[in-house]
């Protein structure tokens, strides 16, 4: 549908039902949820285009058997953002998924020139994310974008960084363990994700159940240093017990 949008501006509820092959009851249930999620305006019939950039909209990957636990991972870590509120992400399917729930909140409205949410964002896939929502103000590091994660790493992120505070900072990882804590595939990724860690109150870490125990090559942050961890699956003894003794707040989903 928002690619219709994108050349159309106008879409109506039989023309969407025909061409999708779908009943126009469901066509109604996905405007509403369009118009909710701040991506359309509903009309007499139909609805019609905001003034976003939808062809910047990033595709979803294919889903796998993690996609159910990351979902519900994303879900929690939305459910702790709170109006008007300065977020951060790095970059990752489990952040992406965070932050598309997060801006598609329907209390985040914008009053008396103030943003209903702030996000910071280090991976140029979940600004398109952040950037369709009018409520939203999208902030982006500058820097080099890396071709797998799409963050953006270097001087000019490590520097725009520096000058920015947050409220809360979401942390997705590629591997959890106790003695290597946190930790990605690149020390270019890590080190601007240790800037955005050091500059924010609130720091939840973001998991399913497989990334415990993996150690990725570079150190993004000890587990004690998070605030929150949110994780999908069964989580292991000894970890329960580090995050009990490290005060980190323990979210299983």
């Amino acid at each position: 549908m928002l690619s219709l949008l994108t050349t159309t501006k106008r879409l109506s509820v039989a023309e969407v039902a025909a061409d999708l092959e779908v009943s126009e009851s469901t066509v109604r249930r996905d405007f509403m949820e369009m118009e909710r999620a701040q991506l359309a305006r509903r009309t007499h019939g139909g609805i019609v285009a905001v003034d976003v950039a939808y062809s910047l909209a990033s595709v979803p990957r294919a889903a796998d058997e993690g996609s159910a636990q990351r979902e519900r991972v994303a879900d929690r870590a939305a459910s702790l953002v709170e109006p008007g509120q300065i977020i951060g992400f790095n970059g990752g399917r489990t952040t992406t998924s965070a932050a598309r729930r997060a801006v598609s909140r329907s209390d985040l409205d914008s009053r008396d020139g103030t943003p209903g949410l702030t996000v910071v964002c280090a991976a140029l896939n979940i600004a398109t994310e952040a950037v369709l929502r009018p409520s939203v103000r999208t902030v982006v590091l500058g820097g080099v974008a890396e071709p797998y994660s799409f963050e953006l790493t270097g001087p000019l992120a490590t520097a725009t960084m520096r000058d920015l505070w947050l409220d809360t900072m979401f942390v997705g990882t590629v591997g959890l363990d106790l003695g290597a804590g946190l930790t990605c595939n690149s020390d270019a990724e890590a080190g601007v994700t240790r800037i955005m860690i050091g500059h924010s109150r609130r720091v939840v870490g973001l998991a399913t159940a497989d990334k415990i125990g993996h150690r990725a090559l570079a150190g993004i942050c000890p587990v004690s240093v998070l605030t929150d961890l949110v994780i999908a699956g069964p989580v292991p003894e000894d970890l329960r017990a580090h995050l009990q003794e490290s005060s980190v707040r323990l979210h299983e989903v």
